[in-house]
């Protein structure tokens, strides 16, 4: 804020008065008044005064400007009205040889369609005024810095503006479109998945309860019985006889007529109107009729409305308002209808309320019908349609044996499991899979396995390349004798003096020696000045260690009990491919067991169909994925025993105990001594620049000095840019302003307040 206030009052717009209005008039239309609006009050009193102020220097102008343009005017003209706007304009042009082309102008413009199709023609005319007010304002004080300026012709290309300001205005309209396309297809594919759930589940539930009726209701003798009896044929035979029609009731009563909408005795009948008939069915105008009683005395009594007819374009009429297919509102109107009545017909749940609504949430984010999730746990997922994370929320809806119990029991009861809730359904459903809960943990394994591996293969990788570099590297060698040799010359004739070593996490230490001569610089620092001076070639060691950066992430103890969950979700996954394998032999002398219920009696199971053992690829995929596993599992182990040895021998090399040392506190070390080392290096090389730029900036202004003589000292040309932003930010740039403004800008604000 305060570099357009800044923008405002310096360069052209200190001297013009048209070309302040121009920009700031470019600010409005960009949006910066709402900004403004936004931000009060928000942000501290600095930003206050900022905003303040662009309000005053835009007051300011704009009744300079007014009173410029019409000095004798009774009233100031509103910037923001369109017609006191017209109105000033044309009293300034009153009488003058501009006028006509004025009302030339604005008959021209009224020409112009003002919708969302020419918006483009109306961007188009304030882009030519624009340029064509700041060349007739600003020709002569921007030809003193551009003489081409006021010589320059205003040229454009008519037809390429059209087209740029035509392309981003369809432009805008498709994204729009576009927007909307996508939330209706979205729309379209929940109610699609939805509908598909409840067919799915009406088939299942008209299979499942008529199984046992063709049993009960066909000979095994009688080939002609039917094959898909409905939902109704159980009850048929227990329907009771048929008795006597009753005799009819008697006449309805008056009341009775009216409350049915029947005509009255002696009621005003409604008259046959002359209506033409459409050449085909037209769209439906769902009012609410008057009765004929009610019509007298009112607007409806002698109206005549048949005579329009003659005037109205009928054939228009029709092909505007065609019903596709001759009955899409009617067709849509039962569809809807259907639908509102399955969703309050088919709320029943049973599931505990907090439980289901989370399930149903779930649902929401998987985005799968109860048959696509079915038909992938069914086959491990070979198409991957079942994220990671959503296999874990899985988990937590695994149906217990008293929800299935209860389901069951539900939906035999109402002949469909179509009256159940979506959780409730979708619980019924994979609790029919077999070892439904060993299935979906036995996938959530093969998901995350090559995962797990992928983080482990880096950090043992990490160790052993930091263990090797770390123990063969001449120039940390070296740098540790530097340091050993400082180190003995502080400390001599002192108990810790006349060392042969040090440990490794001494380095640590280093950076907590203050200098007695600067206090903001220490040993460390030191240490790199010698070796800019002395051994430039060590400076950059950390370049070829950076290996120990990535290998002070590894912890052993974690890295170790990750590979024992790896070793003991393979045994989980072999145990369960042998029980698959047992249930898989015997399935066709013995029936299987649903989920992790054992149904109480047995009955057909619709699990153990052809169609279901052929979409079981359990044992083809975890057999498979564990012929694979095992290797990446042998690989690892290798990898794991590679690293404690390349570690053991890296901390006997640096007199370190392998057992009591891990390697995130070993390369730890390692790790914070080059960024204390960096720190120091980037702080030294800042002091330098700092020193440079003070010199380069004196050298400047002394030739500067020199060569503008008596016009103006250095120090009054210019302010450097730093000092000119802490001016802008701090308001000493605008302090005159900032004076006015609270002396006098404010005043009114305060007074109004008060009273």
């Amino acid at each position: 804020m305060s570099l357009i206030n800044a923008l405002l009052k310096s360069g052209h717009a200190e001297h013009s008065l048209e070309f302040r209005l121009h920009l700031r008039y470019e600010l409005l239309m960009l949006g910066i008044q709402e900004i403004i609006d936004r931000l009060r009050n928000t942000h501290g009193s600095a930003l206050e005064d900022h905003f303040d102020l662009f309000e005053m220097m835009r007051q300011e102008d704009e009744q300079e400007f007014a009173s410029n343009a019409d000095s004798g005017s009774s009233s100031p003209i509103d910037f923001e009205s369109p017609a006191g706007m017209a109105e000033a304009l044309t009293r300034k042009l009153d009488s003058s040889v501009a006028l006509p082309h004025l009302i030339s102008l604005l008959q021209h413009l009224l020409m112009i369609p003002g919708d969302e199709r020419h918006r483009h023609l109306w961007r188009l005319f304030d882009i030519i005024l624009q340029q064509i007010s700041l060349k007739s304002t600003m020709g002569t004080l921007a030809s003193e810095s551009d003489p081409q300026y006021s010589t320059a012709a205003l040229q454009f290309d008519m037809d390429e503006l059209l087209s740029r300001l035509r392309t981003q205005h369809e432009c805008e309209k498709l994204e729009k479109a576009l927007a909307e396309t996508n939330a209706e297809l979205e729309n379209e594919r929940k109610r699609v998945m939805e509908l598909e759930n409840r067919l799915s589940d009406l088939q299942d539930g008209a299979s499942l309860s008529s199984f046992s009726r063709i049993s009960d209701l066909s000979n095994p003798s009688d080939p002609c019985h039917s094959p898909t009896p409905t939902i109704y044929s159980s009850s048929a035979s227990s329907l009771p006889p048929v008795n006597p029609p009753a005799p009819p009731p008697p006449p309805p009563t008056a009341l009775q007529l009216r409350a049915l909408g029947g005509p009255l005795p002696n009621a005003v009948q409604e008259p046959k109107k002359k209506i033409p008939k459409p050449p085909t069915t037209l769209k439906t105008l769902n009012w609410t009729k008057i009765s004929a009683q009610k019509i007298p005395g009112t607007v409806w009594e002698k109206i005549e409305d048949e005579k329009f007819y003659k005037q109205i374009d009928l054939q228009a009429l029709a092909t505007a308002f065609v019903a596709g297919n001759g009955h899409s509102d009617e067709s849509d109107y039962s569809t809807s209808t259907l639908q509102r009545r399955l969703r309050t017909e088919s709320a029943i749940s049973v599931i505990e309320p907090r439980r289901a609504q989370n399930c149903t949430i779930m649902l929401s984010k998987l985005k799968l019908s109860h048959r696509e999730i079915r038909a992938a746990v069914l086959s491990m997922d070979d198409k991957g349609r079942l994220p990671k994370d959503m296999i874990e929320q899985m988990l937590k809806f695994v149906p217990t044996k008293e929800e299935f119990s209860i389901l069951r029991e539900t939906a035999n009861k109402h002949k469909t499991p179509s009256v159940l809730a979506l959780a409730d359904r979708f619980l019924l459903e994979v609790g029919q899979i077999p070892r439904y809960e060993q299935r979906l943990k036995c996938l959530h394994i093969i998901r995350t396995f090559q995962e797990r591996v992928d983080e482990i293969t880096p950090y043992l990788n990490a160790v052993i390349k930091a263990s090797n570099t770390s123990s063969s590297n001449k120039k940390l060698r070296q740098l540790l004798a530097l340091i050993l040799a400082i180190g003995n010359y502080l400390n001599h004739g002192k108990r810790s003096g006349n060392a042969m070593g040090f440990t490794i996490g001494s380095l640590g230490v280093i950076h907590d020696v203050k200098s007695s001569v600067r206090h903001d610089r220490n040993l460390l620092h030191f240490i790199i000045e010698l070796l800019e001076s002395k051994f430039p070639e060590i400076i950059h060691l950390k370049r070829e260690l950076v290996s120990v950066y990535e290998a002070a992430r590894y912890n052993r103890a974690e890295m170790s009990a990750e590979l024992r969950s790896l070793e003991g979700t393979l045994r989980v996954l072999s145990t369960e491919l042998q029980v698959q394998q047992k249930l898989a032999s015997t399935s066709t002398t013995s029936p299987t067991t649903t989920g992790n219920i054992a149904p109480p009696e047995p009955q057909p199971n619709p699990m153990q169909s052809p169609k279901t053992q052929k979409e079981d690829k359990f044992i083809e995929v975890v057999s498979t994925f564990l012929e694979n596993a095992k290797k990446q599992y042998n690989e690892l182990e290798r990898l794991n025993n590679e690293m404690n040895k390349a570690f053991s021998t890296c901390t006997t090399y640096f007199a370190e105990d392998a057992q009591t040392c891990s390697p995130d506190v070993f390369f730890g070390v390692f790790s914070k001594f080059f960024n204390q080392f960096t720190e120091s290096h980037h702080h030294m090389w800042e002091e330098r620049e700092e020193l440079e730029r003070v010199k380069r900036q004196t050298l400047a202004r002394s030739i500067f000095a020199k060569k503008s003589g008596n016009r103006r000292t250095a120090t009054e040309s210019g302010k450097d840019f730093e000092r000119l932003i802490n001016a802008l930010q701090t308001g000493e740039f605008f302090s005159e302003d900032l004076t006015r403004l609270r002396t006098s800008f404010r005043v009114p604000k305060k007074e109004k307040t008060k009273s």
